[in-house]
């Protein structure tokens, strides 16, 4: 058994910052750090959220009349995903799955709202937070120089111990030296994104109330709108497009909006950590795993991790069966969420090299499955996907 008092989590993204809110507003009775290096580095290119954003950051203790102008939060009804079958077939996945008109459900928000995510200004959102926090928890801006899994050193000389760490330090997870990494390339074809912020030019036709996601000949570019402007990127595999072919693809696709130099670049090899609770180390965010941008998987997971850490240590105290059960876990919903995403490359019909490798990726039991007409409607409910029957019978019922 293992007693928490202190808590320290190293990062300073809208991982490390929500983590730091939900935790310390549901056990406030532990002792929070968070520390962060000096300057971060945002991409600042906008989040799209799934349905349990507005209920996590309640728990957080923000209400939505808070948070929702600070941060140019938008409604995102679903998501549209243009030519992606093949040139003129689109897919409409709207939140809204209770009939099968998906493409008038992806515009008409219900009248409870319970189908209404948001488009987010992550940068904003951070700075949201640390605004909120600033009296309820420690905030160390200094980077790490050494972990020996019972103190940080860092780099203004201060030495930080505590008895529970989170390590939302991003693709690097510093603070965890032994990784059971399952490598998702045979599963998942996108590795790297050139990604920059949009000015409107109508805002009428453009501030949409869902991400767009467009298939292109050498792989799709999302869009998302947020109050003044939008986020967008374009996803690859950069053994098929060279990363300065990419920046110029994605500038011709904004006519010329977007300059090839002033792109971001952001670049990982998909994964997930079976391990990713070790020892006194947890690891939330993108140093726990990360699919890719499809779906809006990386902060729903980012907050999955962090609401079933609260459960393993809400008792004041965690054992061995604690954290192999977080585990457990967490790597059903990278698996669900990655078989998911799989799916909608292998059915596309599109050509081209990006598309052809996208077919052949590792064989989906599921495709198979829900293509059944008789278990499209079989409810199957668990705690652990994002992605129910439903999602699945949307994507197939429209190929």
């Amino acid at each position: 058994m293992n007693e928490i008092n202190k808590i320290v989590i190293v990062g300073g993204g809208s991982s490390a910052w929500l983590t730091t809110a939900y935790l310390s507003n549901l056990l406030p009775e532990y002792d929070y750090t968070i520390i962060d290096k000096e300057i971060g580095t945002p991409v600042g290119v906008g989040e799209a959220t799934l349905l349990n954003f507005k209920d996590f950051m309640n728990l957080c203790g923000f209400s939505i009349d808070e948070w929702y102008n600070k941060i140019e939060a938008t409604e995102k009804l679903g998501i549209v995903f243009p030519n992606w079958i093949e040139k003129g077939h689109d897919i409409f996945h709207p939140f809204k799955l209770d009939n099968t008109d998906y493409k008038k459900s992806l515009c008409h928000r219900s009248a409870d709202s319970g189908n209404v995510a948001y488009h987010v200004n992550c940068g904003l959102l951070t700075t949201f937070i640390q605004d909120k926090l600033k009296n309820r928890v420690k905030f160390i801006q200094s980077e790490v120089v050494s972990f020996d899994e019972k103190n940080l050193t860092l780099k203004n000389g201060d030495t930080i111990s505590a008895d529970l760490f989170i390590d939302c330090t991003g693709f690097k997870s510093l603070l965890k030296k032994t990784r059971d990494r399952v490598d998702l390339t045979n599963r998942l074809i996108c590795d790297t994104a050139v990604a920059h912020h949009v000015k409107y030019v109508n805002e009428e036709t453009e501030k949409l109330p869902y991400v767009r996601c467009e298939a292109i000949d050498e792989g799709w570019v999302w869009t998302i709108p947020v109050q003044t402007r939008m986020g967008s990127g374009f996803i690859f595999n950069r053994n098929i497009t060279d990363i300065e072919k990419a920046k110029q693809i994605f500038s011709n696709y904004w006519n010329g909006r977007v300059k090839p130099e002033d792109v971001s670049v952001i670049d990982w090899t998909p994964y997930y950590d079976k391990n990713i609770w070790h020892n006194n180390v947890v690891s939330i965010g993108l140093s726990a795993g990360f699919i890719e941008p499809l779906e809006s998987t990386s902060l729903a997971l980012m907050m999955e991790g962090a609401f079933r850490l609260a459960i393993s240590i809400n008792k004041g105290y965690y054992t061995n069966y604690d954290t192999d059960l977080y585990n457990k876990k967490m790597q059903l919903l990278f698996e669900n969420s990655v078989d998911f995403v799989n799916m909608h490359y292998i059915i596309s019909k599109r050509t081209g090299k990006f598309w052809d490798k996208g077919r052949k990726l590792d064989k989906n039991l599921k495709i198979e499955y829900y293509s059944k007409s008789e278990n499209k409607n079989v409810h199957v409910l668990h705690d652990y996907d994002f992605f129910t029957h439903k999602n699945w019978k949307c994507w197939l019922d429209q190929i």
